[in-house]
């Protein structure tokens, strides 16, 4: 108590910068704001980059949402040095989405979503070579007809990328395998992708690989499926178009060890039995999600096994799975899977 009477109880400002750095850290986007008015330490501490890497900003163009763009909008363009994430969605003329983007200089994380994205974007996107990630998901192209090329081999430090229909290509699909640090791949709405191609994506991304997202079709057979079994990190795996897959890659799917979401859409040729099997075993019953839309011998059985062996699943899709539509068996599985969303149509 003397001490206190004395006034020696420590003040904020007598801590050390790191210290309040943390503090600093640990508050709302608001009150840091207000921090950088109290004084000019404060000022320079509060916009520590350590403080700023945790926030992301989103301007958009969508009707509703723009109070909340106008006033990012301003925090982008007075801190455009520390905005190191940033996302654009609903924005359709691209000189609108340039003069927001080309202000940060430091961006490691940039998704366009719901935009109209201009062709010279490919010369736009070399002002970040230390990009981590890179989502375009649902935005389109404005030059039609015309192949993009995506310098991904000017960005070395990519962790997830994440394309429309668009930006691969035979031209430059190689370029992403010099993108070491890969290991986040959405490319499901890109069609006619080489088959050699994967093989060599998969190889060379299977010490990293965490997250494929592909569209199939050609572009995958039997051999990707066992090269991906051997992607000792894969956590989620999608293939939309499975035409072209037999059992002999199914059965792969029994090695894969740390799988959490699966998507396997549109096949005639699994049997029953395998799909029994590879849908029974150890390593796929701790899925969290699975869709099995479109597959035609997906059974009352199968499914019987999965309600009563997959305990941590949340998601359940059987889209069209045409021994389920349409029968009584349809009309149970409400009461089988009472904790999950079954999606049925």
């Amino acid at each position: 108590m003397d001490d206190y009477n004395q006034g020696n109880l420590v003040q904020l400002n007598d801590l050390p910068d790191e210290l309040l750095v943390l503090i600093f850290k640990n508050l709302a986007l608001e009150d840091i704001l207000t921090c950088e008015n109290i004084c000019k330490r404060w000022r320079k501490l509060a916009r520590d980059p350590c403080i700023w890497r945790q926030f992301a900003f989103v301007y958009s163009g969508k009707p509703g949402q723009s109070e909340v763009s106008d006033k990012n909008l301003v925090i982008i363009l007075t801190h455009s040095e520390i905005i190191f994430s940033l996302k654009i969605q609903y924005v359709y003329n691209y000189s609108v989405i340039k003069d927001v983007v080309e202000k940060c200089n430091n961006l490691v994380s940039l998704e366009l979503v719901m935009c109209r994205i201009g062709k010279n974007f490919e010369e736009d996107i070399k002002k970040w070579p230390h990009l981590k990630k890179l989502s375009m998901k649902n935005s389109i192209q404005l030059s039609n007809n015309v192949d993009w090329m995506f310098p991904f081999n000017q960005l070395k430090e990519l962790k997830y990328l994440a394309l429309s229909d668009f930006g691969l290509t035979l031209n430059n699909c190689d370029s992403l395998l010099d993108c070491t640090k890969l290991s986040h791949i959405f490319i499901e709405k890109i069609r006619d992708l080489d088959l050699e191609f994967i093989k060599r994506l998969i190889s060379c991304k299977q010490g990293k690989l965490e997250t494929l997202h592909i569209y199939g079709g050609d572009s995958v057979d039997d051999c990707c499926l066992n090269m991906l079994s051997k992607c000792a990190h894969l956590k989620d795996l999608a293939i939309i178009r499975c035409e072209n897959l037999t059992d002999e890659g199914l059965i792969s799917l029994v090695n894969f060890k740390e799988l959490q979401h699966l998507q396997i859409w549109n096949n005639n040729n699994f049997t029953e039995m395998i799909l029994l099997k590879v849908l029974g075993s150890s390593n796929l019953i701790t899925l969290q999600s699975l869709s099995l839309s479109r597959i035609k011998n997906i059974s009352p059985i199968i499914v019987d096994v999965i309600s009563e062996y997959y305990k941590k699943l949340k998601f359940l899709a059987l889209y069209q799975c045409p021994r389920i539509i349409n029968t009584d068996y349809e009309k149970q599985l409400k009461s089988k899977f009472r904790n999950i969303d079954v999606v049925l149509y």
